[in-house]
């Protein structure tokens, strides 16, 4: 007797009208030809040998890397897929992927392309060069280096928004750039992420440089399979934008598991600090604002916090955080962005 195998249904969505503009939106800064991912998605007959390995990162949640769970915290650049996305990939990648009817001129447009060269906003008003080149060598598969740059301007400014400029957009995941001499011993100001726009904060506030300030900048460079054995070199440039007018940014890294303000202060962004969380996972990794009356407000949940992940969470909108209330961590490992009210 011959068992016929149970066949998919053909899926009611398709890549071109359904699955592609949600990889645009989401996977395309790194997924892209000559993006930091070892293969593009932006292409059907890129996409559909990868069809299952997708499902199966969307729908563990290691793709796209993001790791605040949902529901906690609001947050700008906010990396991750709703529900109905996560229903579509999986439902066009079990449904036989079909194609759909070829792109219009306009459908073929979409955000997230990263650069090589040039910025996305306008010339900065500080441009930082290194004074070397990073160098991967042929047995270098990852590499961390710590670049050192110092900011020639002559008097204290205000910084409202960091880019990276770089040569090697596959191999450059992120840079976590800080003020002071070291990144062990600086103040993170900012995180950039490969394929995501330049970070700022919340409009009319800014982080203070001192003159001729230090940065300090930790770079992640993985190589893609095709670029293994491979000697690369890169020259970087960090972009700083500037404000006359934006609101000055104070930042304090807590020391123990509780934390008070002397006064009202907004909260507007938090880091897990890398120097003392170290290697490996943190399992749930809290923040909570603890308020007079016993009420725990959660403004930022990680159930597994992966350092290579590590960046500067930076809220849509001030929190509020009132005199009486405390900032309870799980770990004292974090540093906090505020400004007075």
């Amino acid at each position: 007797m011959i068992v016929q195998g149970h066949e998919s249904s053909l899926s009611e969505f398709n890549f071109r009208k359904h699955v592609r503009p949600i990889f645009a939106k989401n996977c395309g800064g790194c997924h892209r030809v000559g993006g930091a991912a070892p293969m593009s998605l932006m292409e059907y007959g890129e996409a559909v040998p990868w069809a299952n390995s997708v499902k199966l990162q969307v729908l563990n949640g290691t793709m796209p890397p993001w790791l605040p769970i949902d529901g906690v915290g609001d947050y700008r650049h906010v990396r991750s897929l709703t529900a109905k996305e996560i229903d579509v990939i999986v439902d066009w990648a079990v449904g036989q992927t079909p194609e759909g009817e070829p792109f219009t001129k306009d459908e073929l447009q979409w955000n997230g392309q990263s650069k090589v060269y040039g910025w996305d906003r306008g010339e900065p008003g500080i441009v930082l060069q290194s004074d070397t080149d990073v160098v991967m060598d042929v047995d270098d598969y990852e590499l961390s280096p710590c670049v050192v740059f110092r900011a020639n301007h002559s008097k204290s400014v205000i910084a409202t928004r960091f880019d990276v400029k770089t040569q090697l957009s596959k191999v450059l995941r992120k840079a976590t750039i800080y003020l002071g001499p070291s990144c062990d011993a600086g103040r993170p100001l900012a995180t950039w992420i490969s394929g995501q726009e330049s970070l700022e904060l919340p409009p009319g506030f800014g982080q203070l440089l001192p003159a001729g300030s230090q940065i300090s900048v930790e770079f992640l460079y993985v190589k893609n399979w095709e670029d293994e054995e491979k000697f690369l070199t890169d020259r970087i440039e960090v972009g700083i934008w500037l404000s006359s007018s934006a609101n000055e940014v104070r930042s304090v890294q807590l020391s123990r598991l509780l934390h008070s303000f002397d006064q009202d202060v907004s909260l507007l962004a938090v880091f897990p600090n890398p120097s003392v969380v170290g290697t490996g996972d943190v399992e749930d990794l809290r923040v909570d604002i603890v308020h007079k009356d016993g009420y725990i407000e959660p403004i930022l949940v990680i159930e597994r916090f992966r350092t290579e992940w590590r960046e500067k969470y930076v809220f849509v909108e001030p929190i509020g955080f009132p005199l009486g209330a405390e900032l309870r961590v799980s770990q004292p490992t974090v540093w906090v962005d505020f400004v007075t009210q």
